[in-house]
């Protein structure tokens, strides 16, 4: 790859949105927005959630808590930042939420009640979006494409976006009391509330820069350059991991944690799995990383207990596929890769098995799971009917919320720090926020913040539980810089 200049503009998205740790890597924000919002449509219309996640007044909750885990990544960030920050994409900090709102609630929600709802599903939604694809899709293209991949979640944001168009950066609302007590009861660490805000106002910083970046042709050209396989397969539904496979595992996961929301069991123990259930076609060397088998599960599930024993891929003729496994992320992640050591055969019908009994870290144990699939041209009868994750719930219906939007989102109550309390806990809001499409984002309200005040405001507000502020509007200053450095960013 040839040399480049960077720009500090991109530097600075690029601390943002990458992870402290060089082993971490996963969606940029852009891509994140576009998974939960494309979510909220896949959700079964006329049910519960549906009424949740496409309520216009929730929007700007929802989208706050989709880009709210890549705060510990930002320029600045402490150590014990960085560790609340990487425990925000993860279950047992997002399942103590979860646990604190339905000891908290009931439905029907309230419009508090909502707005932790929302956010939390946004947080969700990243989680479970960044190990898929971490997982799958960028696993790929390591495979694919032999080069240095410290850039690729920057560069596939930037494609996204030029994909898709420009991220909106949120009026952000943040739960500052209930995240600051998770943050001390689940992973030991004491944070201030106030920066916590300044840079979940960076965030939006990022996503203004990806999105300016993905508007110029050159940076656009730049970023597909660097990456070709995934400039060309980001949208393919024949790769898995990629944002509209992604989307799809993310409304799967919100409906599973929706029912346990309502006291109900897990509607199943598998949300997706490549191949699909009935899928032909499948690759047959076991080098490839085409031949992989790859099954997402709905809850974080227990390394130490999982084991190869408990997978099973059988031919028609009952022989059985030696494998090996990988919960890719190790304990408390949902992706398990089963590998055959030995070629597929050609034409063949195999299915897969999980026996019952798998354990998740939170002390259940899962139903057995079956599927199949085919190395030939015709896919076998699928095990399973998927059109179950398009059937609404029956839970109460949902009302959506009698507030405008703006009080919606820019209001809260006061309340405690301690999320496991029974008291409501309290939310504010402070600056303003505005879509891309001022039309279709109901209650969004405009200001002159601009990025740089975004990204310094709530420095007074962590005792309240105040959030930050985000606006779209970088200022003029800010453009002024930021065009001839997007500019300056090529080969050379």
């Amino acid at each position: 790859m040839a040399p480049r200049r960077r720009s500090w503009l991109f530097a600075l998205f690029g601390t943002c949105a990458a992870s402290l740790s060089t082993e971490a890597w996963a969606n940029g924000n852009v891509s994140h927005q576009w998974i939960s919002k494309t979510a909220a449509t896949l959700v079964p219309a006329d049910g519960s959630l549906r009424a949740l996640v496409g309520d216009p007044a929730l929007r700007q909750a929802l989208y706050t808590g989709t880009m709210f885990p890549d705060w510990g990544y930002t320029p600045g960030a402490t150590a014990d930042e960085g560790a609340a920050g990487e425990s925000s994409h993860w279950e047992p900090v997002q399942e103590a939420y979860r646990r604190w709102i339905a000891d908290n609630f009931a439905p029907p929600w309230s419009d508090e009640a909502r707005l932790h709802l929302a956010f939390y599903l946004g947080m969700t939604s990243h989680g479970i979006a960044d190990q898929t694809y971490d997982a799958m899709f960028f696993e790929r293209s390591r495979f694919y494409e032999a080069k240095d991949h410290s850039e690729f979640d920057q560069d596939s944001d930037v494609m996204w976006a030029g994909a898709t168009g420009p991220g909106e950066v949120p009026m952000a609302w943040l739960p500052t009391p209930q995240l600051l007590a998770l943050f001390e009861s689940v992973v030991g660490k004491t944070i201030d509330g106030g920066s916590m805000a300044q840079k979940v106002g960076l965030v939006g910083f990022a996503i203004h820069a990806v999105s300016a970046i993905a508007a110029d042709p050159e940076g656009l050209a730049d970023a597909e350059a660097d990456f070709p396989w995934a400039a060309a397969r980001a949208d393919d539904p024949a790769i898995p991991g990629n944002p509209p496979s992604e989307a799809e595992v993310a409304r799967r996961y919100w409906q599973s944690n929706w029912a346990l929301l309502h006291g109900e069991p897990l509607p199943r123990p598998v949300l997706w799995t490549f191949p699909a259930d009935g899928a032909s076609g499948h690759a047959t060397e076991a080098a490839s990383i085409e031949s992989w088998i790859s099954i997402v599960f709905p809850r974080g599930l227990d390394e130490a207990a999982l084991s190869a024993g408990q997978f099973h891929v059988v031919d028609s003729a009952q022989v059985e596929v030696p494998i090996e496994i990988d919960l890719f992320y190790g304990d408390s992640s949902h992706v398990v890769h089963v590998k055959p050591t030995s070629d597929l055969l050609a034409d063949e019908v195999y299915v897969v098995t999980v026996d019952p009994g798998v354990q998740t870290i939170h002390g259940e144990s899962l139903a057995g799971w079956s599927f199949t699939f085919s190395t030939g041209a015709m896919g076998p009868p699928p095990v399973n009917d998927d059109g179950f994750w398009d059937v609404p719930d029956d839970y109460e219906p949902e009302t959506p919320s009698s507030s405008s939007g703006e009080e919606s989102e820019g209001e809260g109550s006061s309340g405690t720090a301690d999320p496991t309390s029974t008291s409501s806990g309290g939310e504010a809001v402070t600056g303003a926020g505005e879509s891309e499409d001022a039309s279709s984002s109901s209650g969004a309200a405009t200001s002159g913040t601009s990025a740089e005040d975004a990204a310094t405001a709530g420095t007074d507000a962590a005792e309240s539980g105040c959030a930050c502020a985000s606006s779209r509007e970088a200022g003029p200053l800010a453009w002024l810089v930021l065009v001839p450095l997007l500019r300056r960013r090529r080969r050379i």
